[in-house]
């Protein structure tokens, strides 16, 4: 049971990898199922149950995006030693300069924009799920950082969360309509960076054993 488990996970990312690649290469709208099958080396009826359809891929490789936020999320309820908002801007920092060297996360993030705006009902239910995994994971990270003492007053986990997602979407949204000439590194970054120590209690961001030695 477990390596038919581990196999099925294993074509699930064989079929993800080949879409992604045939994505950027030839469009999201120009590409068919029977074209990802063949590029992976399946049946299009693995490709349908692994992931629907097309969205299902582009989804499925948006949803990739958040997972090591939603990691950090989970650690935090059990590791106390650590630093939450330190922690969460170490992330932005990693995450950030991995999209701004990625020319084709970037587009594939772009046409998760349009899909937002312009999509079928569906797929802006779609979206506004993602949107809610993502707070939810922003707020168990500053849930961590209010029970640990380092949210400074007046702020909220809620209120912090709240405004952590607003100002990440806000700078995702500008680099990637170009309206606004910004690079999330290092000047996003910095900002997300500026914000986070706005956050925090004077004395509390660094994890507890580095406080414990002062």
């Amino acid at each position: 049971m477990r390596r038919t488990k581990e196999q099925a996970a294993e074509t699930r990312q064989t079929i993800l990898r080949a879409a992604e690649a045939l994505f950027l290469q030839r469009g999201f709208e120009a590409c068919s199922l029977d074209e990802i099958a063949v590029a992976a080396g399946v049946s299009r009826g693995a490709v349908h149950f692994h992931f629907h359809n097309k969205l299902g891929l582009l989804f499925a490789m948006r949803d990739e995006i958040i997972q090591p936020m939603q990691q950090l999320a989970r650690r935090l309820t059990a590791d106390s030693a650590l630093a939450p908002l330190e922690a969460f801007g170490d992330l932005v920092a990693t995450t950030f300069t991995e999209l701004q060297g990625d020319a084709a996360k970037r587009r594939l993030l772009a046409l998760l924009k349009v899909i937002d705006v312009n999509g079928a009902p569906d797929d802006v239910g779609n979206m506004r799920h993602f949107r809610q995994q993502i707070r939810a994971s922003l707020m168990g990270i500053c849930e961590a950082a209010q029970r640990s003492g380092a949210l400074a007053q007046p702020w909220t986990a809620r209120s912090a969360a709240l405004a952590l997602y607003a100002m990440l979407d806000g700078l995702i949204t500008e680099w990637l309509i170009e309206e606004v000439e910004l690079a999330l590194m290092p000047e996003g970054g910095a900002i997300i960076r500026s914000f986070l120590t706005s956050l925090t209690t004077p004395g509390r961001g660094m994890p507890v054993a580095e406080r414990a030695a002062r």
